[in-house]
């Protein structure tokens, strides 16, 4: 939920520049959880159907689970980068992230701001 807007943030078409960084940074920063949201896995295949091949999809998800993790191989096996920034402990992520790996699907722990700063030390995918 965005708050500012007060109601479902919608979805941010693919763009590239950093106008467009600044407007996904922005509504990153006042998105909140929504327990009535459906989850991951049911509304990420109708989001994502229009992307160009080639497009880098980031998910930030205080939760991944093993449903959405399938889906998200699926949108990398029609040509999209995927890489999933776990903003929460989740007891069982060393599982999804070895899972992920085989699935063409990056995996990361990012709880601590190191856990941000060891992400620029990564290869590029």
């Amino acid at each position: 939920t965005d708050p500012l807007a007060e109601r479902d943030a919608t979805p941010i078409p693919a763009r590239a520049g950093r106008d467009h960084l600044t407007t996904l940074l922005s509504l990153l920063a006042r998105v909140q959880l929504n327990d009535a949201a459906p989850t991951l896995h049911e509304w990420l295949p109708f989001a994502t159907a229009g992307l160009a091949w080639g497009t880098t999809l980031v998910v930030v998800t205080p939760r991944l689970e093993e449903a959405a993790l399938w889906v998200l191989h699926n949108i990398f096996r029609r040509g999209s980068n995927v890489i999933v920034l776990v903003c929460a402990g989740q007891p069982e992520l060393g599982a999804l992230q070895a899972r992920g790996e085989r699935l063409g699907v990056t995996v990361i722990s990012t709880i601590w701001e190191s856990d941000l700063r060891a992400m620029a030390d990564l290869p590029a995918a």
